[in-house]
């Protein structure tokens, strides 16, 4: 078999935008430079935004009402003013690796264990670090009126706070206001309505385009997840190749257009003890083993043989066919360090063979996360890790609420490398969204559609997001969250020109497998 390169020769630059070079991070730096990178990036744009929206100086000198932008060394008791760092939570019940590592060596009962879907206590406390030190923050709950909260920041934030060190309570910080990077798109984000509208399954190849979009397929050496996973499987394969004209020699752009799996496509075996999921991950991710053939094994050749099945193809009027973009998410075998990179070609010798050469898009492997433009439309995807991490850490509950969070803190995964792992960067944070040097804020990362896999829960859901913390109307992107194939078998459909979204539910419980 040939060894084929982990990305397609013509991809451009903004498809590598999350691709890790080996020069380009080093094991032997500490995680501080992140964080000390992370705020370099980003302070700019909160500068700008402070000035707008505050009036405020930058030389430190208050000028009548205007505040300075001070950092914390200089603060002054009494005095309102700016400061700039980034938000870190001291949680309870945050996960500690030596209570992972005592628990793996030690009978632990897991009704003695803490219940990690939720880590939010009212013990916790919020402090803004800069490059110097930290302030313990108090927020004027009065002033805001609900507009911010403790639990609805996230260690690794990066923003803007407006207040005062009270002579009362010094080092901490009294917050009256508050501001968030929120990039801008490059240009307003506008929904076109379809040329024509569908009514059934038999007009839907003849309209378009569509994107298509599914997670967590969840193929296991052990056995199917739930009973009718391996029929929705076969299902979704099967409606898939009928998904798209393949025999058009029109110019137009029907059916679907490509599809995107978006991270978790084999799965971790059930036996893992959910009190030290990240050992249990390193364990299941081995490929050797002794004596015995990893799981792993098993379940990468069971997808290699479903995506081979598929009508794989660059797409197009002349190269007709469906393209396949896979992204790893952390049950994949490949580092789980974020930005996670591509999975090997050489782990699917028969989608391959079956795809032909791999330049030609039929199926490539993507980063996670993962830009690109497809019909016009910037779009950014990723395995869901960074929205899926605030469930843990702060109260924001709904899906979309947590996706769109990371978009206005203009950052894809803001625990990372605190409590979601990533690379050790030499130079800066490959998940913090670009912003230019304009008063617009505008970023070349803000995407038309920005999608999540792995999403908990039993539907998709999907909804335009704010451009601001505070706006009442959505204008920006479309969120879409996407969640595991092997719990709710869903296919998410995206109409790249109208934004319209849709749902292929595979239900199969009417059907006895067993027979």
């Amino acid at each position: 078999m040939t060894v084929i390169p982990t990305t397609c020769p013509s991809d451009g630059e903004e498809n590598r935008r999350f691709v890790v070079k080996c020069s380009s991070f080093s094991f032997h730096r500490q995680y501080t430079h992140i964080y000390a990178d992370r705020l370099a990036a980003c302070r700019p744009a909160l500068v700008r935004g402070s000035q707008k929206k505050w009036g405020v100086s930058e030389d430190g000198i208050e000028k009548s009402d205007q505040p300075p932008i001070l950092s914390l060394a200089d603060l002054t008791v009494d005095q309102q003013c700016v400061i700039i760092g980034t938000i870190y939570k001291d949680m309870k019940l945050k996960p500690s690796i030596l209570r992972e590592l005592a628990s793996s060596e030690m009978s632990y009962s897991k009704n003695d264990a803490t219940d990690e879907s939720y880590l939010v206590s009212p013990d916790d406390s919020t402090f803004l670090e800069d490059e110097v030190q930290r302030i313990m923050l108090s927020i004027d709950y009065e002033v805001l009126k609900g507009r911010l909260s403790r639990s609805k920041l996230a260690t690794g934030i990066v923003m803007a706070l407006l207040g005062y060190e009270p002579s009362s309570n010094r080092g901490s910080f009294i917050v009256k206001d508050f501001l968030f990077i929120e990039p801008q798109p490059e240009r307003p984000i506008q929904a076109h309505h379809p040329k024509a509208p569908v009514k059934n399954c038999v007009d839907f190849t003849k309209t378009g385009p569509w994107l298509a979009l599914v997670s967590g397929l969840g193929f296991s050496g052990t056995g199917p997840s739930r009973p009718g996973h391996s029929l929705a499987l076969e299902l979704l394969a099967d409606w898939l190749r009928c998904s798209g004209n393949w025999s058009s020699k029109s110019s137009d752009s029907v059916g679907v257009v490509r599809l995107l799996i978006l991270g978790d496509s084999i799965r971790l075996s059930v036996s893992c003890d959910a009190n030290t999921p990240s050992l249990c991950l390193n364990q299941q991710a081995r490929y050797l083993t002794r004596n015995v053939e990893a799981e792993s094994v098993t379940a990468m050749s069971l997808l290699d043989h479903w995506l081979a099945t598929l009508p794989l193809g660059p797409g197009g009027a002349e190269n007709n066919g469906l393209s396949v973009d896979l992204l790893p998410g952390p049950a994949d075998p490949t580092s789980s360090l974020l930005p996670q990179q591509p999975v090997h070609p050489v782990a699917f010798p028969l989608s391959v063979a079956r795809s032909g050469e791999y330049g030609r898009r039929a199926l490539c492997g993507r980063t996670n996360p993962y830009f690109f433009t497809l019909e016009g439309r910037k779009i950014l995807a990723t395995a869901g890790q960074g929205p899926n991490d605030l469930l843990l850490y702060t109260d924001i509950a709904d899906s979309c609420e947590r996706i769109e969070a990371t978009l206005l803190w203009g950052h894809l995964a803001p625990t990372c490398p605190d409590t979601l792992p990533g690379y050790p960067m030499t130079s800066g944070d490959q998940l913090v969204l670009r912003s230019d040097t304009g008063d617009l804020g505008c970023s070349p990362d803000y995407p038309d559609i920005y999608v999540a896999g792995c999403q908990p829960g039993q539907g998709a859901s999907w909804r335009r997001g704010r451009l601001h913390w505070d706006d009442k109307d959505h204008r920006g992107a479309l969120l879409v969250a996407v969640p595991r194939f092997d719990e709710a078998f869903q296919l998410v459909l995206v109409h790249l020109h109208s934004l319209e979204c849709r749902v292929v539910l595979f239900d199969t419980v009417l059907l006895d497998e067993s027979e």
